[in-house]
């Protein structure tokens, strides 16, 4: 009887073989979702294996390098951060997590130089399982990749394999088990999804009575993803690296389908500035400053939040003190034509916005 990772592997060489048009498209879908619960069993049944990679998350966003052996992901780590990350010019340099802490515009972004990622990592080969679990923790990936920018594929589906997707949202998708009745489809008329198929792949994942919803248009892909569960979904850029050396423009400009590039190169200092700025750009952050009540604003190491956050996130970071004394606070914004606002915990912070907590004490 044949494994599961054999089994997989029958799959992959059958999708592989199937040309994809209209006529294939059904049966292409359920593969993939057969292959996607096999994923799922794999898992299950080796668990998580080996001791792990025991680095606590630090600083305002955690980013993850992701690629194959000896592009030079702890090359740019070293230039961008001042770690130390062991360099050589063969494979597998990096058999450890390596962080290093990179200081931007007042934010500290932790950067882990991972092993290389070899085919079959998600089904645990050269230490897979754990160097993904730490992907699946971070906040932005950087796909590194040389002058060569051979295996891009490989590497997106390694990390489809372990759940991790890469530059795309979650869809607007949800379930509702029930005891009779099979599997009855709602969606809007503008969604072009065979019901018989979405009913087939729902079987795949041992779904047999539910009410499924899908609320906006959706593709194959996105309902194996539904159906999987615990998937994360993480921006992504990609850095080109060695571009001082011979490369195929053409090639190099290829890669924007995964992600946008920035071409780099460790050894010469090329493209590092912009690196810096996208990683920044991508973890989409905003800077808060602190003013205190005798009108002292640390403009050095500001709060670092997520785009979204409100005033009750700074109290939340400051303290829990903070938050059950908090009275008002008052701000001053850019974005407002009021210089300065009284506001609630419930109110938006923008970028660069100044903020007094004013307490009940």
């Amino acid at each position: 009887m044949p494994t599961i990772e054999e089994r997989i592997k029958e799959i992959e060489e059958e999708i592989k073989k199937t040309k994809y048009n209209k006529a294939t498209e059904s049966h292409i879908g359920i593969l993939k979702a057969k292959m996607a619960k096999l994923q799922l069993d794999a898992e299950s049944h080796k668990g998580t294996g080996g001791t792990g990679f025991a680095v606590p998350k630090s600083g305002d966003a955690t980013v993850a390098f992701v690629g194959f052996p000896n592009v030079g992901k702890s090359s740019i780590l070293n230039v961008l951060t001042g770690a130390e990350s062991e360099v050589g010019n063969f494979a597998f340099t990096t058999l450890r997590v390596v962080p290093g802490t990179l200081k931007y515009k007042g934010a500290q972004i932790q950067i882990l130089d991972l092993p290389g990622i070899i085919e079959n990592a998600a089904l645990g080969s050269g230490r897979g399982r754990e160097v993904l679990s730490m992907v699946r923790a971070a906040n932005l990936i950087v796909l590194v990749t040389d002058n060569q920018c051979k295996g891009m594929d490989r590497i997106t589906e390694e990390l489809r394999k372990a759940g991790i997707v890469v530059n795309r949202r979650k869809k607007n998708i949800s379930m509702k088990r029930t005891n009779t009745g099979g599997i009855r489809v709602r969606k809007p008329k503008n969604v072009d999804m065979d019901e018989e198929r979405i009913r087939e792949m729902a079987r795949q994942f041992k779904i047999t009575n539910a009410e499924i919803y899908i609320r906006e248009t959706a593709n194959d892909d996105d309902l194996i993803d539904f159906f999987r569960g615990n998937v994360v979904f993480l921006p992504a850029v990609v850095a080109v690296n060695k571009m001082d050396m011979p490369h195929d423009e053409k090639l190099v400009e290829s890669m924007n389908a995964y992600g946008k590039v920035i071409k780099v190169s460790a050894t010469a200092k090329i493209g590092i500035e912009s690196l810096k700025e996208n990683i920044y750009q991508s973890l989409d952050l905003i800077r808060v400053y602190m003013r205190d009540r005798a009108g002292n604003i640390d403009f050095v190491r500001p709060l670092v939040l997520k785009t979204g956050a409100t005033v009750r996130e700074v109290c939340r970071k400051i303290s829990r003190e903070m938050m059950e004394s908090f009275r008002y606070a008052m701000l001053t914004s850019n974005s407002s034509k009021i210089n300065e606002m009284r506001v609630g915990m419930d109110y938006t912070l923008s970028d660069e916005d100044i903020v007094t907590i004013i307490s009940r004490n």
